[in-house]
């Protein structure tokens, strides 16, 4: 499976009524990103192990990379927002590289404990939805309010060799408010 067709997946996003925030499944990327991870890691390991440093190296590669391309993919007209299900035992493994990505990327993350088809289904109630809508806002005015700069995330790259993060691609994230 490529970008392409990762992109394509039916219910992969789903535009907030009311608002101008675009809701991204994050389960089917993360089931991506993990497939990547296994069979790069397979090459010269057997099995994967989260807490490995040499491991972890490839699984922030892909992480941070498809992240990336996905939220740049559905940010055209409306602002993405990660959303991710707690509840999926594969999310829960990859909870600990998210909290690091959020820490790194001015994304916004809405963690819940039921599926985006519950989701939508909830949106049906008004106040449910005034209610998402306002704390998306605040998260969105909180991200925009701090100032993010890169050079960490250049640390960081350097300490897990992520070579293919380099200065170019940041800076087009930037200039190109490619997340948020």
């Amino acid at each position: 499976m490529q970008l392409e067709d990762l992109t394509k997946i039916p219910q992969l996003s789903y535009k907030l009524p009311g608002s101008y925030f675009n809701l991204v499944n994050f389960t089917p990327v993360i089931e991506y990103i993990h497939n990547n991870s296994v069979k790069s890691i397979s090459e010269f390991d057997s099995d994967v192990k989260l807490n490995n440093s040499e491991h972890k190296k490839y699984v922030f590669h892909y992480f941070i990379y498809y992240t990336c391309e996905i939220l740049k993919v559905h940010n055209k007209k409306f602002k993405p927002v990660i959303y991710f299900d707690v509840n999926v035992e594969l999310n829960d493994q990859y909870s600990s590289f998210l909290d690091t990505f959020q820490k790194k990327f001015p994304v916004i993350v809405v963690r819940e404990d039921f599926n985006l088809k519950t989701l939508k289904k909830k949106c049906k109630c008004e106040g449910y939805t005034e209610e998402l809508h306002i704390v998306l806002l605040r998260k969105l005015k909180k991200i925009q309010n701090s100032n993010f700069y890169f050079n960490k995330l250049h640390y960081f790259c350097k300490k897990y060799n992520l070579t293919f993060l380099d200065k170019t691609y940041f800076e087009d994230i930037r200039n190109k408010l490619s997340l948020l």
